[in-house]
């Protein structure tokens, strides 16, 4: 790449994004600042016939230029090491302090301070401004040219580190944005195959509860067995316009219908019924959270369990579904249903117990409370 394109300040600009704008302007204005610097010393030192100084400074400016390229905390894009242009530029650096002109240990303080500075501490930047003042005023440097020699170093440096401070934030809140965004596409993805399992597990199951039973009845040469697939049909329909609505993201679910679905549910699988209270006295937040309670507890009620009775009950804007005869516990923990359902209860405020016994299995869920007026049951 040409010089001219390194020290254009819109080279590669258009295309970048923020924190790349930021570290290509970071870089360049130390850049700049180091070509400024040497084009200034060299002219000063041309006039003076000071040969010497002209080529140190020349050699100290271009390897203050690599230093920059190569130092990540300002932008530096090379990844190749500093060591040798670092030496080099040390030892130029000392040439044009101690020849020519007063004012040569202030361009080579500039250059070498730009080259070093976001390498090292700042405190030990504040110990060599202090330092090169006392080596000044020790060489026959008059005070004040010393003072602003420590204190030209001094600003210098911490100029240097606020704006790797700087770049460093903002390339951290880069990637914090990044992060938060992944984990924001995780979540997603985690709330979508809830709620796929919790559409497809409700759907299956009684699909295939009213299956049995409409071969059982065909067997039997009972004609309600025609009743049952019709069922089954209308539920594969609705299973269907649900699974669009979860695609779309607008998919809501009602605590009436899913307590008359579980209902009916639960009869068809030769499991007896009782409910409690009335779904009129919950928030619409609370009433959406049960609905959710009881389209899951049944579908782990019919999965898991050999139950012949089943009780519904809201009270203490709480639900708690109880059955008989659960299934032996397996050893592990709640599965993927109820670990998804505690997830979204915890989500809006709420909570989810279970307790099991070898003749009972209860299911708890404390729904979230919400100022909203109390919701009406069309």
């Amino acid at each position: 790449m040409k010089l001219h394109q390194y020290l254009n300040p819109l080279h590669g600009w258009n295309d970048s994004s923020a924190v790349d704008k930021v570290r290509v302007y970071t870089r360049q204005s130390f850049l700049t600042l180091a070509v400024a610097v040497a084009v200034a010393a060299m002219l000063t030192s041309l006039q003076n016939d000071d040969y010497v100084s002209m080529a140190a400074q020349a050699v100290c400016a271009a390897a203050t230029f690599v230093i920059v390229q190569r130092t990540p905390a300002i932008g530096g894009v090379s990844k190749a090491s500093p060591r040798v242009p670092l030496v080099i530029m040390a030892v130029s650096a000392a040439v044009v302090a101690f020849s020519g002109e007063a004012n040569n240990m202030l361009w080579a303080a500039a250059l070498a301070t730009t080259a070093v500075a976001a390498l090292i501490p700042l405190r030990w930047c504040l110990a060599a401004a202090v330092a090169s003042a006392a080596l000044a005023a020790a060489l026959g440097r008059s005070a004040i040219e010393a003072l602003v020699l420590g204190l030209f170093i001094a600003f210098l440096a911490c100029t240097l580190q606020l704006s790797a401070w700087l770049l460093r934030i903002v390339t951290e809140l880069d990637a914090t944005r990044d992060a938060a965004a992944a984990l924001s596409v995780a979540e997603e993805r985690l709330r979508f195959s809830r709620d796929l399992h919790d559409v497809v597990g409700r759907a299956l199951s009684a699909i295939a509860v009213k299956s049995e039973l409409a071969a059982t009845l065909a067997r039997r040469g009972d004609d309600r067995a025609a009743g049952q697939m019709d069922e089954v049909r209308i539920l594969a329909q609705e299973s269907m316009a649900d699974a669009r609505k979860l695609v779309r993201g607008y998919r809501s679910v009602d605590v009436a219908s899913e307590l008359d679905g579980a209902r009916s549910l639960l009869s068809a699988a030769g499991i007896s019924t009782e409910l409690v209270g009335e779904t009129s006295v919950l928030s619409e937040r609370a009433a959406e959270a049960a609905a959710w309670v009881v389209r899951e507890g049944v579908t782990n009620i019919l999965r898991h369990s050999t139950a012949t009775y089943c009780r519904i009950e809201l009270i203490d804007n709480s639900i708690r579904l109880t059955n008989d005869h659960p299934s032996p516990s397996s050893g592990r923990d709640d599965g993927t249903g109820l670990s998804g359902l505690r997830e979204r209860l915890v989500a809006v405020g709420g909570a989810l117990n279970t307790e099991k016994t070898s003749e009972e299995f209860t299911l708890t869920a404390t729904l979230p409370t919400s100022p909203r007026k109390p919701r009406t049951t069309p």
